[in-house]
């Protein structure tokens, strides 16, 4: 996926795909700097060993937006 940082209106106007491609190409050459900050951020950790301890969210709260829901009168 591609960031460009403008508008969407502004890239279906403006953008064409030989542009989109130059941009590609760019960016490949040279990454923008969050993309290199990621990457960085990933090697360090995997050479440190540090893992991704994020846990998965609980289904519990589609449950509770229900009861919440429920809460409120139909009109």
């Amino acid at each position: 996926m591609m960031t460009t940082g403008k508008e969407y209106d502004y890239i279906r106007d403006q953008m064409d795909l030989p542009r989109i491609r130059a941009l590609n190409e760019y960016h490949t050459k040279f990454p923008p700097a969050d993309v290199g900050i990621q990457r960085l951020c990933r090697i360090l950790e995997a050479f440190m060993g540090i893992e991704d301890n994020s846990q998965p969210q609980d289904d519990d709260d589609d449950e509770d937006l229900e009861e919440m829901l429920f809460n409120f009168p139909q009109g």
